[in-house]
Order: C-alpha cells, then structure tokens, then sequence
C-alpha cells in the first residue's frame, strides 16, 4: 500500500506504506525525537524557576527586604549582597535570627552616583601608570631599552588583559638622566670622534669603552663627554679651576672618600667624571659646608664636648687593648669586638682608648669564682695562658679534636687529660736552665746570626735538632744549643767530617754511613752530643769501597 503523506518534522511529501508513519526518514524521526525531549526540559526548568524565585512584582509593595529579596530587586548574588552590607554601602539590621534592609535605602544609592569608571581606570588613579609607548615618547627610549632598564632597576609592573602598565613614580626616577638638559657643543658624536682625530668606527668605541667616557643616549643617538675626551687626548688641562677633586676635598677638610660621597649624593651638588677624575663644583661644596658648621646640632656637639674634662695623663686602673689582649691571651680586634657589644665604659686619650681594668675583668673572666668550677677541668683562656696561644687557636683545635667539654653559666671547661695531651707538643723538649729565659730567640734573630737563609735555617735546626717551643704563633729557638752546635763546627771543621756532611757531600744515606763508619777503622773524637769522624780516614775508606 502507497500512500502520500507530509513529514510531520520537515514537512516534505513522501510516499508511506503505514498509515502509522509521520516522518520521511529516520533522520527526521531522531531530529524529532530530540527537539521533544529538549522542550521538555526546558519546560520542566522553567517550572522550578517559579518555584524557587518568588515573582519581582511581590517586591513592589515591601519597605522592608531580606538580603536574599535584596540581591533578587538588585539582581545580583546574595554573596555580593552581604558584602555590601559588611563595607557599609547599604546600611542593614540585624535582629535576632534575621537582617532586614530598607528599600529607601538601595533606591537612595542611585540619587547621587559618582561617575562610571572601569577597573582599569580605578587602579590607574589609584596609583598612576605608564605604558611602554608612553615612556618610549616621554623619554626617547627603544622598547627594548625599556624592558632591559625595567628589570635592572625592578620596576613594578601590572598586566591588564594584554597590556602592561609599570609605576609612574619608578619609572620617572630611574629613566629621569635619559632626558637631562644637556648642552650638545659639551659632547662629540661618533661620526665627529671620526672626522677630528681620525679614527675608525671600532677604534672609537674601543676608547670610549677603555676609558669609561661619560655618555647620554638619546633614542638611537649617543654623545660622549668632550671634556674627558679632550682631556685624555691632551687637549685640555686635567684638572678645573672651578672644581674640586675628591684628593683635594679629603685634604682641605679632612674627610673620608664615603663622606665625600655622602655630601655629593644627598645634598645633590654638581659633579661629573673629567679624565680619570671626578670633579666637584667648589662653591656649591663650600657653600653646603659651611650650612653644616653652623648648624645646632654641630653648636651642641661642640659645647657637649666642651664640658668633657680635658684627660692628658692616663688615670690608674684603666688598660689600652694591646694590654688586655695580651693579658688574656686574645686578639686587640676580640678585645674591641667584646667592649663595643658590651658597651664597656672607656675614655680617648690622644686617639688612644682606655678601659677600667675592673670592668675588663669583669667581662673577660665570666665570673668563673662565683660557682663551683669541675675539678679536673679548665676553661679555654687558662689553657691560652699556660700553652701560650691565642683563645682563637684553643676553641680551634679543641673543636676539630673534640675535646670533651661542660658548658656551666655560658662557660666552656674543657677535660685537662685531654688538653694535656693535645697541647704538650707547644711546650719547649729541654726546659732551659735558671735564669736562661732570653736564651729563646726566634727564627729571623737565629739567621741574622750565623748569616743563612730561611730555607738553611730550617734545615740546620732539623738536622741538628735545636730545642724549640711555639708561643701564640712564633716558633723559638735555644741560643745555647745553636751555639753549642756552631763552637763544635768551628773547632773540628777543617779536619773532621759529622755524619750529616759525610751523607750530603758522598751521596749516602744515613743507614750506609752508619754501616760503613761501624766496621771500617776511622779515627774520631766526642764534642758533646757530636760525634766528629777524621776526614782523611773516611776519603781513604770511600776510595777504597769504590775501586774494589
């Protein structure tokens, strides 16, 4: 069966062998079929809608609204509503279990509004902004100049959306010397550095760059200084009659370079680099000194110091550093680390200064007398004493040879068995005899003496082993045993040979030696400790050993 129908979704004629089929083909039926279940939806949707949100005409009669009916007449969220209220833009009550708001009052927000701005308008008033094409046009600058200025000097920056916004106020600091007036017949051009003294395009920028010539840049173009120019190509005179060099400042006033500095910098007054110098206008500096001398500050100070007691003689019971540093074993630089932090009280005496030797005591000793002290047990500056070496040294090699140690009241007491046996080897191998304690000279008195170097030095106290002792770092030498040794070489010299000879002038070890002086017959004598082998009997005997 045929029959002619119209599809009930796109309305075309088709030929149907049902009369149950409404659509032309099966595309029409699912387009159908969804259409259906997405006005449904819809639909459904729209139902609960009215459900939820009461209609805005219910509104119109109430004085009085919720925060929710509030956001609803606003048409804004509920969230956005109560934070309104927090920053007081529309005034609320709270009562016990709900906040109300008074319709007057969001309609009255809306009688006197202030001006429509866009976010980036806010925070550009706020705190004014500068874009890349601005400070380009202001300051004649490439956009790479400026990202690279920009981050060398941490420029602040704000991205909104696509553009970027950097802070007026840091920007107008840092790029300002870019714009400073300046006068074109003070600086050279590259082209005229070229034509004047002959010189190529890379020979000019070698000097410039070799001798730190002072530059401007103007967008694309550079000038360079032409008075250091002229004066390092001797042109000019090296120094201006109107201007001051740092040396002669220092001189005149006697001020330090930083001081120096600090007038330039912060009272802005006129300098620029002229050659290797950097001069300074003479009358804008004179004129800021004497600004400074009369100023009360300087009046007080003056009359503080006034009142002072003049001191020329030192008074009893005060120490310099070098004596409290030598008292306990320290460093002058501890010494004065120690007093600044304690603020230990001090008086200046010809640039000297003076401490009170209770007060050093004090802050030295740690008040070791006022608790039991360990038995057994010493604290660093005694051992300091007693071994002859700096504190420094002691907290050095304690720590590196971790010596047990107590800690009492901030106090370090170190195990004297064990210190004992760290440090015996700083104490002198033969103790010198009563009244023999300028018998100890040093290494430099040692060569002066018998007119050696330091390399023959070393090697003749070796070899001879010379008793010596280490005090804070200085090794010392026995005078009597080095004498000892000299009386013993000078009498037997010309015809005896010591073992340490006869090794360095036959190229023997000390083991043949000894071998071959044992068992061989060569005439000796004893000189003390020294054992003096006649040189013809060891010649021969050599002789002999080498022939057979």
């Amino acid at each position: 069966m045929e029959i002619q129908k119209r599809c009930k979704y796109c309305g075309r004629s088709f030929i149907a062998h049902k009369m149950t089929t409404l659509y032309c083909s099966p595309s029409c039926n699912n387009k159908d079929y969804k259409r259906n279940i997405r006005q449904k939806q819809i639909a459904e949707f729209m139902e609960e809608e009215k459900k939820i949100v009461p209609p805005i005409d219910n509104l119109g009669s109430k004085a009085f609204l919720t925060p929710t009916e509030g956001a609803q007449l606003l048409g804004i969220s509920r969230a956005t509503f109560y934070r309104y209220m927090r920053d007081g833009i529309i005034k609320a009550v709270q009562l016990r279990g709900k906040t109300i708001v008074r319709r007057k009052d969001i309609e009255k927000l809306f009688d006197n509004p202030a001006s429509y701005q866009t976010h980036s308008d806010k925070k550009q008033k706020k705190r004014e902004y500068y874009t890349i094409r601005q400070i380009s046009e202001k300051f004649k600058v490439t956009k790479k100049a400026i990202l690279h200025r920009c981050e060398k000097y941490n420029i602040k920056k704000v991205y909104q959306g696509r553009n970027c916004f950097f802070d007026r106020s840091q920007v107008d600091v840092h790029f300002a010397e870019l714009i400073a007036e300046f006068d074109l017949r003070d600086y050279y051009t590259i082209q005229q550095l070229e034509e004047k003294y002959e010189m190529s395009h890379n020979a000019v920028l070698s000097f410039v760059q070799r001798n730190k010539i002072p530059r401007i840049t103007q967008g694309r173009n550079v000038y360079y200084s032409r008075a250091h120019i002229d004066t390092l190509k001797g042109e000019r005179e090296s120094v201006d009659p109107n201007y001051y060099t740092y040396a002669e400042i220092m001189e005149k006033y006697h001020f330090s370079k930083d001081q120096v500095s600090y007038y330039i910098h912060n009272y802005e007054i006129d300098s620029h680099k002229q050659g290797r110098f950097t001069v300074v206008n003479r009358k804008e500096f004179d004129r800021i000194i004497k600004e400074r001398m009369q100023t009360n500050s300087l009046v007080k100070e003056q009359e503080r110091k006034a009142k002072q007691p003049k001191i020329s003689t030192i008074p009893e019971g005060y120490i310099t550093v070098a004596q409290i540093a030598e008292k306990y074993g320290v460093t002058p630089k501890h010494v004065q680390a120690k007093t600044r932090e304690a603020k230990t009280p001090k008086i200046t005496i010809k640039h000297f200064n003076y401490y009170n030797e209770a007060a050093i005591e004090q802050l030295f000793n740690k008040d070791p007398e006022k608790f039991e002290v360990p038995e057994d047990y010493i604290t660093a500056q005694e051992i300091a004493r007693r071994y002859k070496v700096t504190v420094h040294h002691v907290h050095g090699r304690t720590r590196e040879a971790k010596v047990p140690k107590i800690t009492v009241k901030n106090i370090n007491f170190y195990e004297l068995k064990t210190v004992e046996a760290l440090f015996s080897k700083n104490l002198p191998k033969v103790q010198p005899k009563e009244n023999e304690a300028e018998e100890w000279i040093t290494g430099e008195q040692v060569e002066d003496m018998m007119g050696i170097s330091i390399s023959a030095r070393r090697t003749f106290v070796s070899r001879h082993k010379i008793p010596s002792k280490k005090e804070y770092g200085i090794t010392y030498y026995l005078r009597s045993a080095i004498e000892e040794t000299n009386n013993a070489m000078a009498k037997y010299g010309d015809m005896y040979f010591i073992v340490e000879q006869i090794c360095e002038k036959f190229k023997m070890s000390r083991d043949k030696v000894y071998g071959m002086l044992r068992y061989s017959d060569v005439r000796k004598v004893h000189e003390g400790k020294y054992a003096l082998f006649l040189k013809e009997d060891v010649i021969r005997i050599i002789h002999e050993r080498q022939s057979s």
